[in-house]
């Protein structure tokens, strides 16, 4: 049975996080990992044991606190029908703890909300873009207004570079919630690594393989962000799927270039992003 991590900092922004992970859980039969990470900081003037017994105090009390958002959540049934597990951590890093803990336990993806509150707002800001930058484990953003609902769409956003390598990857996905896979690209007759004649042959490769393909001409007038958000409005995933190059150079090229159009986009559905393997050619 596949791992997901699911994160939480005990605000309502969080639940989000919670209310898809209980989704896939439902949906896909995913075994579920809560995960809290805080900062106890040990006083000058404490010895070590005490510190130590204090910790394990707190870090249990945060245990309990998890527990109750998630059975808040799931409704009050979410911990008997699920069996997740509860893990919290003490470190001054969240984004290491998370990904040396998901490492660590073969964990399939790392679900967080992508924008919070509460009393650690680098959560869901700093932490989720980092995840992105960093984690070699795939990365679930949620978008703070996600209720739950059957996941029947998954969407990947692909340059067409390793297009069926890739594809494999998602369907391990998208497969075990038996969710129709749509495949939305980008052309540009300038930058475009295979020819027209070659489009028309992948869409009717695709085609055999149940997966529609959405081949559109690229629009250097408008932000690529925008245009994933239009794509999100017509063709209504449940989920987007991207591969990306974990560099600041390539998030900024997609989500800066228009604040609008990213809020637009990333608040509308799931996000699920993988590390691109090729690190040589560029998204377009």
């Amino acid at each position: 049975m596949e791992h997901i991590l699911v994160t939480t900092d005990f605000s309502d922004n969080a639940a989000a996080a919670i209310r898809f992970g209980l989704q896939l859980a439902t949906q896909g039969g995913f075994k579920l990992v809560f995960m809290h990470v805080t900062e106890i900081l040990k006083p000058v003037k404490w010895t070590e044991k005490f510190f130590m017994d204090f910790e394990q105090k707190e870090l249990a009390g945060l245990e309990q606190q998890m527990k109750a958002q998630v059975m808040e959540v799931s409704g009050g049934t979410g911990s008997t029908v699920i069996d997740p597990e509860y893990v919290v951590r003490n470190s001054s890093s969240v984004p290491a703890s998370l990904v040396h803990y998901a490492e660590q336990h073969h964990i399939k993806y790392i679900c967080i909300a992508r924008k919070g509150g509460g009393h650690t707002m680098r959560w869901f800001g700093s932490v989720t873009s980092t995840l992105m930058e960093k984690s070699t484990v795939p990365i679930v953003a949620v978008p703070e207004t996600y209720q739950p609902s059957t996941i029947h769409s998954v969407c990947y956003a692909s340059d067409l570079l390793n297009l069926y390598d890739e594809l494999q990857v998602v369907r391990q996905f998208s497969d075990p919630l038996e969710a129709a896979l749509e495949l939305v690209h980008f052309s540009s007759i300038v930058e475009e690594t295979v020819g027209v004649h070659d489009l028309g042959e992948i869409q009717e490769d695709l085609a055999r393989q149940q997966v529609v393909a959405h081949i559109e001409a690229l629009d250097y007038e408008k932000p690529l962000s925008k245009r994933l958000a239009e794509a999100v409005e017509r063709f209504k995933p449940s989920v987007m799927v991207m591969f990306t190059r974990q560099d600041r150079s390539f998030f900024e090229k997609i989500f800066l270039s228009s604040v609008s159009a990213e809020f637009v986009f990333a608040a509308a559905i799931p996000l699920l992003v993988y590390r691109k393997q090729d690190q040589n050619r560029q998204l377009l």
